[in-house]
């Protein structure tokens, strides 16, 4: 089991250094946009990218997942069989991508009057839709990168996306006073230069054939079960944003998007866990000592991961005061109620261990499913009366109850025997402990007291978290990492 901790955070290291530093790009950015956006302004931005979100989804349909499968399964038949697949998939979509985009930009109209009270003109959707559909044939490119063990070309060509659309943005907001349209011009030009690039850097995998067509039908059976769990995850992640735009305006919604952008950081630290946990989980299910990893990584992960929040929403006001502007202070509870979510959605690949291992994966979107109609619900019920925070509190919670049940359902296809006095303890002393940060700060308590609140919040997570017998372990693991002399 050390092996494969140690094996887990080198490639947490390896996939993380590459969304930490795109991802904090865009973060470090924010002083900048909440300077130059009001938060109406930042709110119409964040729609936009909620439906563009969405346009991504229906765009992708799966075949990412159904490129992966089929590259693996065509490697016995060599390289050109891999490159039809490749191919293949890239033809579908540019042809059903221009479809999808031509169908959207057409409908503009009624997208503006229900979400934007008819303030835009059909260019803003124009530019911001096409961005995404760019945006999506980068995606495609960074992934073959990734399946063809290119690390360095897959981590430059998403830093190279962020930091020339960054670039643009800023040109053309600051120097040409463009506003809103400069910012999705910025995008959209920063994605067709690093999908241009990233294609050029594996043309050898490209055919342009029609002779890759007949693999459609196959990708797109795989693919097509793969839909609804898409849009699921997709209104489990964005009805939020509806509702606080639909009953507070654009101007709440900017708060809420610029609260989310620093919850982000949790959720960098998770998404790097879920990309290096993957293959190691993979392996350990399959093995005599796969439930005691998922114990120890479970409580592992649990006690970290919220340490993480409690310490983010005891910095919440202050990093809000430091890099935006006193407009933005009232978002400060945002961040760390929504960094909940964040915690939770990293979670899943340890809690429904048994669900992927008992093959059962049609339980997944009806989780996920139950999850959405409750988030619905208290959206409805808390975003009239708490605005944003009610907004945050319902997504954190939707995914709370997500992984509940699928933990339980899992421990009963695949007993892991995870310590839940342990766990529940974690999250309940977090919770609590975030609670009483945040009322010390709404009433204006001493200063010293939430700092108090953290420091024995993580002395006892810290206990809970790491057994005796596991000290020595992770020290092993740590040393694994160190560079030998």
């Amino acid at each position: 089991m050390t092996a494969r901790l140690q094996q887990l955070g080198k490639d947490s290291l390896i996939y993380g250094i590459g969304g930490i530093i795109s991802r904090g790009v865009g973060f470090f950015l924010i002083p900048v946009y909440t300077r130059v956006f009001t938060p109406a302004e930042y709110g119409t931005i964040e729609m936009l990218n909620v439906l563009s979100s969405f346009l991504g989804a229906l765009l992708v349909m799966g075949m990412d997942v159904s490129q992966g499968y089929y590259y693996f399964e065509q490697k016995k038949y060599g390289p050109k069989a891999q490159a039809q697949i490749i191919s293949a998939v890239l033809h579908w979509k540019l042809v059903w991508g221009t479809g999808i985009l031509t169908a959207a930009v057409i409908c503009w109209s009624p997208l503006n009057a229900l979400f934007f009270n008819g303030q835009l003109t059909w260019s803003y959707f124009l530019v911001s839709f096409t961005g995404v559909f760019f945006f999506q044939i980068m995606i495609q490119g960074a992934e073959v990168l990734r399946l063809l063990d290119r690390p360095r070309g897959f981590i430059g060509l998403e830093l190279g996306q962020t930091l020339i659309s960054a670039a643009l943005i800023l040109w053309f907001v600051i120097s040409f006073d463009l506003g809103i349209l400069g910012f999705i011009w910025g995008v959209l030009l920063g994605a067709v230069v690093s999908t241009l690039a990233g294609w050029w850097g594996i043309r050898d995998h490209l055919i342009w054939s029609r002779e890759c067509w007949r693999w459609w039908p196959r990708l797109m059976k795989f693919s097509a079960p793969l839909v609804p769990n898409v849009i699921l995850i997709y209104l489990l992640n964005s009805c939020d944003r509806w509702f606080v735009s639909h009953y507070k305006g654009q101007g709440a919604l900017g708060l809420y998007a610029v609260g989310a952008k620093f919850a982000l950081l949790i959720y960098i630290g998770a998404n790097m866990f879920r990309l290096a946990w993957w293959p190691v989980a993979l392996d350990a299910m399959h093995s005599e000592d796969g439930p005691e990893l998922f114990r120890t990584m479970a409580r592992l992960y649990l006690g970290v991961g919220t340490i993480a929040v409690v310490l983010i929403t005891l910095m919440s006001p202050y990093i809000l005061t430091w890099l935006t502007t006193p407009v933005y202070a009232p978002a400060y509870p945002i961040i760390g109620i929504l960094s909940w979510y964040a915690v939770f959605f990293g979670f899943y690949l340890i809690g429904a261990a048994g669900i992927l291992k008992s093959e059962k994966t049609f339980i997944s979107p009806v989780l996920i499913g139950v999850a959405v109609v409750c988030d619905l619900l208290l959206n409805y019920f808390l975003v009239p009366v708490f605005g944003g925070v009610g907004a945050a509190l319902s997504t954190s919670t939707a995914f709370g109850i997500w992984i509940i049940l699928a933990v339980c359902i899992s421990e009963r296809l695949w007993p892991v025997h995870h310590r839940f006095v342990i766990l529940i303890s974690q999250l309940l002393i977090g919770i609590m402990a975030c609670v009483f940060i945040l009322y010390s700060y709404h009433y204006q308590l001493n200063r010293l007291f939430p700092l108090l609140i953290t420091s024995v919040t993580i002395v006892i997570l810290a206990i809970l978290s790491v057994s005796r017998s596991q000290v020595k372990m992770i020290k092993n693991v740590f040393k694994g990492l160190m560079p030998a002399e």
